[in-house]
């Protein structure tokens, strides 16, 4: 199996999987996924330390461009900006998988990302009072030449749309922070989720499913929750913007319990099809319901009220 055997190749040494990582992330578009991964997986069997040292190789390339690229041209700074996301969600995988490996808690590794997104929006609005402000002006400003160029283009659009779209994007400066925020985190738990199954399919098949059918986030959180919801109502801008990163750790508790009371359908792929369905067409309203069925499932834990229905 190519897989085990590339496995075998980098838990035999240091060196081997600082090479390997080095040399992954130098493939284009998905390479520093692909190194995180090995990074990951290292951290998971061997360790902090040994994770760091391959992390650092990984990430390796992407600091020398730093020293590479023009900071004048535009290009440079969009690149700057992307490498910059690229290796604050590594050194994220990175830290949730030292947390994973030390607890061997998925509950302990999303409240973690929850509170560290939560610490993050809070430092922006504690260093920039008006960055939903800032977010506006931008999108507006992004939307506005783009409806122009489609005029000029020869694109009819009415005054009730263009009205309807300015008050669309006016809205998002109210999450936008928060929204940048939870991307990032999100990308950095699924790249330790894949770590993860790496390390199950090759030492423990059918570990991970075990252990993702058993989140289900504090009563703690669910304050947090509550509250932020709490604040974005009254119109507080740190509510807001912190609603996307509670909402994004709550769906994962709620996808958790959906998969776990749906394991003993025979025709759980068939719902599951139809609940991701839901949530890529119904995007916002699908992600929250999922998000309050994970609050409600914090307070009252519906999995202990399902064995107890299964065992009377």
């Amino acid at each position: 199996m190519l897989l085990r055997r590339f496995t075998d190749f980098i838990l035999q040494s240091r060196l081997q999987a600082m090479g390997a990582a080095f040399a992954i992330s130098l493939i284009p578009l998905v390479g520093s996924s692909l190194s995180v991964l090995v990074a990951g997986l290292v951290t998971l069997r061997k360790g902090a330390y040994d994770g760091t040292l391959v992390l650092c190789a990984g990430l390796a390339p992407y600091v020398m461009s730093y020293l590479i690229a023009s900071p004048e041209s535009s290009q440079a700074q969009m690149f700057f900006i992307a490498t910059t996301a690229v290796v604050v969600i590594n050194v994220f995988t990175w830290l949730y998988a030292i947390v994973l490996r030390q607890y061997g808690n998925w509950n302990l590794v999303i409240e973690i990302a929850m509170f560290s997104g939560i610490v993050m929006v809070a430092v922006v609005h504690l260093f920039y009072p008006d960055i939903q402000t800032w977010w506006s002006s931008l999108v507006t400003g992004y939307m506005n030449k783009t409806l122009n160029q489609l005029a000029i283009d020869g694109a009819v659009i009415s005054d009730d749309t263009r009205a309807s779209l300015m008050a669309s994007t006016a809205q998002f400066a109210h999450y936008a922070t928060g929204m940048l925020v939870a991307s990032l985190l999100f990308n950095a738990v699924l790249q330790l989720v894949l770590a993860r199954w790496w390390q199950a399919v090759i030492f423990n098949p059918g570990g991970l499913r075990k252990e993702l059918h058993q989140i289900r986030l504090s009563y703690l959180s669910a304050v947090f929750f509550v509250a932020a919801i709490g604040l974005a109502v009254i119109g507080n801008a740190f509510g807001s913007d912190v609603l996307p990163v509670v909402i994004a750790a709550f769906c994962a508790a709620g996808l958790s319990l959906i998969h776990r009371m749906l394991l003993p359908n025979k025709n759980s792929w068939f719902w599951l099809t139809l609940i991701y369905l839901g949530l890529i067409f119904l995007s916002q309203v699908g992600i929250v319901a999922v998000s309050i069925l994970g609050l409600f499932d914090s307070l009252f834990d519906f999995r202990k009220q399902f064995g107890r229905l299964n065992n009377s």
